[in-house]
């Protein structure tokens, strides 16, 4: 097989997605071997870009820095730009940072680290890690410096990582700086912001990038309105959503299953039922069918409502279509049978939900204590904690503040005291409704 006929065959395996790390090695070892001529650095590129994307990266990433010690030991292939950028990726993926570095400089000595795309994947790892101070060291001194200019990629990577910093005084600085270098920011540059804004809940201001953008001749696309939707239901101004969901329809932008999800969730939480029914009846004629998420919206609403035989169904339905509850599916329907009085259906749920391999959170038992101490089995809600504390799963504010009222209603004051302390010697601050709970004899007590 000729050098050329071999390359073509190892980017067809590699995209073939059947690849192992022997036949990989196998493959890497025959080109190497090959002189007349040499091959190019494209097919070790395609190699070491399916071995980083292969499960379980940890095991065999030594594997990859081996073969590319013995590509650079040849003298006849060099790495270029894409090479350091797939073996800096899979330094951020098994948190190798220092290594990282070490391909950096060596990178910059060779000549590929004028590149913004070798600098790129670092940013991005050290962004993650929650590293915005380094990663702004480098995009607006560093990379300069070397004689490297940064590209929208970069300034992207980290507007993302002061926006989930909730810097966004330094986002914005951000944005104008980029302009004043003569970089155009794009859709995903103005997305990034709008999101931070709204996760913020400054719409207006959201509002007001938004503008900007459309009057720059950018097109929102569907993330953009996701992030002003999802403020919007959280503010309870659900018909602004509503409004916005059609002004994105009517610009030619398809509602994805999130966008559905979001407003589903919304209509039900302002008792919207028939209408979040409407909409999930949309959605699946849109050809997108309801998620987990979508389900348990609609069930919080239901059991809200005390219409509990229906999220009953509701569940019955979602396994019969091949969907899989998760743990707040089942603490939603856990905690409507519970604010039912139904505790031995509750139970019930709670132990298939076990059987499932589900572990119960803080919200699960916290529903279940506040039963058992509403129907006076005080000693019940008792054993329930430690079992819940045996499990790993820590008690918050509401679990101790349930358990104090349960002791107080049933006379057990010194016991509610003991458990007032208990849960302050845990770092925990008594809210107002915990010393309600606690009653004025005990408050005075303390006093």
């Amino acid at each position: 097989m000729g050098t050329r006929q071999l390359e073509l065959f190892v980017r067809e395996r590699c995209r073939s997605g059947t690849l192992t790390v022997t036949e990989a090695r196998h493959l890497f070892d025959w080109l190497l071997a090959i002189r007349d001529p040499a091959p190019t650095i494209y097919p070790f590129n395609h190699l070491f870009t399916t071995l980083v994307h292969m499960n379980n990266l940890t095991n065999h990433y030594p594997t990859i820095f081996s073969l590319f010690n013995q590509l650079t030991q040849t003298n006849q292939i060099s790495p270029n730009v894409y090479t350091y950028n797939i073996l800096i990726n899979c330094c951020m993926r098994v948190d190798r940072i220092g290594l990282a570095f070490v391909l950096l400089g060596r990178a910059l000595k060779e000549g590929p680290g004028s590149n913004p795309g070798v600098f790129n994947p670092l940013l991005k790892g050290l962004c993650k890690d929650s590293r915005i101070h380094e990663a702004a060291a480098i995009v607006l001194d560093k990379m300069p410096k070397l004689g490297c200019t940064p590209d929208l990629f970069s300034y992207n990577t980290l507007m993302n990582g002061i926006c989930k910093m909730g810097q966004i005084d330094k986002a914005e600085e951000l944005l104008d700086y980029m302009v004043s270098k003569g970089l155009q920011p794009d859709v995903v540059t103005y997305t990034t912001l709008i999101d931070g804004l709204c996760k913020k809940g400054l719409l207006d201001k959201a509002t007001q990038i938004l503008q900007c953008m459309i009057s720059k001749g950018l097109e929102p696309n569907v993330v953009t309105y996701i992030a002003l939707m999802n403020v919007l239901c959280k503010k309870g101004e659900i018909e602004k959503a509503e409004e916005l969901l059609d002004f994105m329809v009517s610009k030619g932008v398809q509602p994805d299953i999130v966008t559905y999800s979001i407003l589903i969730d919304g209509l039900c939480k302002k008792g919207l039922l028939d209408k979040a029914n409407q909409m999930v009846q949309c959605m699946i004629s849109e050809g997108l069918e309801p998620n987990i998420v979508t389900y348990s919206a609609v069930m919080d609403a239901l059991c809200k409502k005390g219409e509990i035989g229906k999220p009953e169904e509701l569940l019955d339905y979602m396994v019969s279509e091949g969907l899989e509850p998760n743990i707040v599916t089942y603490t939603t329907l856990i905690d409507g049978l519970c604010k039912k009085g139904l505790l031995d259906k509750a139970t019930q749920i709670l132990q298939c939900m076990i059987t499932k391999g589900l572990e119960p959170n803080v919200v699960t038992y916290s529903a279940l204590m506040d039963m058992l101490c509403k129907t006076g089995e005080i000693e019940k809600a008792e054993e329930l904690l430690d079992f819940m504390v045996s499990k790993g799963v820590q008690p918050e504010i509401v679990t101790y503040t349930i358990l104090i009222g349960g002791l107080r209603k049933k006379g057990l004051l010194d016991k509610a005291e003991q458990m007032l302390q208990c849960m302050i010697s845990k770092g925990l601050e008594p809210n107002v409704v915990t010393y309600n709970a606690l009653g004025c004899t005990v408050q005075t007590k303390r006093n």
